[in-house]
């Protein structure tokens, strides 16, 4: 890192000295920011403690037990810190741009209002806690965070530990013993452990030290595009750390075996190399280059190895229709989108409640031949839970911040930040439409509100930095 950009960091995250005494506003904020480094940190660890559990024998655990993850300590103490700064310093809190806020505050309203009507009240208020934290972590965004590279250690730590974590389960084909850390006991002979099986043989998926490969994979592809943002520009020594992590980020993301999270990369990255080549960024757009064929050359030999596995994936030889796992997969996901169907009509005006939709599902079919899950599509979710106000706030939420850019495109200044946290959102977007974490999960629903904030943030500061200009 350059000395420059440790000064930078250091005046905004650590306290100044004011007429000889700690400044502690100064020093509240610094530590709150270095806190939600390591809330981004930990969020995809799966390590928790029991809050409540439900007495339910066919819905899985973390669908209905409240639980506390370890980025959750994290997260609650920048919060504290944050509030408490603001006490010491009284500043105008910024609300960030209103095509965004105000859709999510009426997201907010609605969960509130089904909680309300819940089939399970302890359990949706829990889930509404969850989203007031999720809150607070946007209005600090957009208040606190200028860039990216104060945040970017608690990015590359993340990627580093579950990347490493990862390809050395696929690589030993079973878990490494670190279930103190909160990792799964894995064997791809075990039932219940997801593998992909080729030519006989059945693969481990790697699962790092989260809860699923999906999860794990959409965490990587979240993770790389921030680094990737951050590394445009970077040609020294931190550039170097940044293109290794980018590769072994991208190896490990290889070898969750998640389409979903392939195709948020893939569209992500063709989104900043639209905004680059669109804004003459020659130099940025020449490093991203070469960050992916650095990675191409790397990577070469896990594809070669894999390549039975990976056609599997993406349907080689029919491998959906031919293949039962793959097959069976994809009819579960239609009939789950069937019954959100049928369960929103049922609910429409308040829904069945935040965070209940595997409950409510349990009651509609009590003889599911396969595992209780939300439907793999957030929108479908959100309607089911919410009712019909609650989809159609997330739905604006999901097209008010690409509206207003294009509307304002005129009046930006295109910056790093910008583009990583827009290719950020896109990416969170797309796995939205594969599966439902970016809801209900406690890891999604973070990474999903981390997207908002720091879009909200580096858009409302790129508008601001263009008028000042004028």
């Amino acid at each position: 890192m350059k000395t420059m950009e440790v000064t930078q960091w250091l005046e905004q995250a650590l306290p100044r000295a004011q007429t000889g005494r700690v400044d502690l506003a100064a020093l509240t904020r610094g530590i709150a920011i270095s806190s939600l480094s390591l809330t981004i940190l930990t969020a995809s660890f799966r390590y928790r403690w029991l809050l409540f559990s439900e007495e339910t024998s066919r819905v899985w655990s973390d669908y209905t037990n409240g639980l506390f993850f370890v980025h959750d300590a994290f997260l609650i103490i920048a919060l504290f810190l944050w509030v408490l700064s603001i006490w010491l310093q009284p500043r105008r809190i910024k609300f960030g741009p209103l095509a965004l806020s105000l859709p999510l505050a009426g997201l907010g309203l609605a969960a509130l209002t089904s909680t309300g009507f819940s089939l399970d009240i302890r359990l949706s208020t829990y889930h509404l806690v969850r989203l007031l934290m999720a809150a607070g972590l946007y209005l600090f965004l957009i208040n606190e965070i200028r860039d990216l590279k104060i945040l970017i250690w608690g990015v590359a730590g993340g990627l580093f530990i579950q990347a490493s974590v990862s390809v050395a389960q696929v690589l030993a084909q079973h878990d490494l013993g670190l279930q103190w850390l909160g990792e799964y006991r894995l064997d791809p002979a075990w039932p219940g452990v997801s593998i992909v099986w080729a030519e006989g043989i059945r693969s481990l998926r790697a699962y790092g030290l989260s809860d699923h490969p999906n999860v794990l994979g959409g965490v990587l592809a979240f993770s790389i595009i921030l680094l990737a943002s951050w590394s445009l520009g970077r040609t020294s020594k931190s550039g170097v750390i940044g293109t290794g992590l980018f590769i072994l980020g991208n190896v490990a993301l290889l070898l969750t075996f998640s389409r979903s999270a392939w195709v948020a990369l893939v569209v992500s990255f063709l989104l900043m190399a639209g905004i680059l080549i669109g804004s003459r960024q020659k130099d940025a757009l020449k490093r991203g280059l070469e960050l992916i064929l650095a990675t191409a050359i790397v990577a070469a030999p896990f594809i070669w190895a894999t390549s039975a596995y990976l056609g599997v994936r993406l349907n080689s030889d029919d491998s959906f229709d031919s293949i039962s796992y793959e097959s069976r997969s994809l009819s579960e996901r239609a009939r789950l989108n069937v019954y959100a169907n049928q369960i929103f009509a049922a609910n429409a005006v308040t829904g069945v409640g935040y965070g209940t939709f595997p409950l409510a599902l349990s009651q509609v079919e009590p003889e599911l031949p396969f595992n209780y899950q939300p439907p793999h599509l957030v929108m479908l979710e959100a309607a089911a839970e919410t009712g019909l106000f609650g989809a159609s706030f997330y739905m604006l939420a999901i097209l008010g911040p690409w509206l207003v850019m294009w509307l304002k495109r005129s009046r930006l200044t295109v910056t790093p930040a910008l583009v990583g946290a827009s290719a950020l959102l896109l990416a969170v977007t797309v796995v939205s439409f594969f599966d439902y974490y970016p809801w209900l999960l406690a890891v999604g629903r973070f990474w999903q509100w981390l997207a908002w904030g720091l879009w909200a943030a580096f858009f409302q500061r790129s508008l601001d930095g263009n008028k000042s200009n004028d």
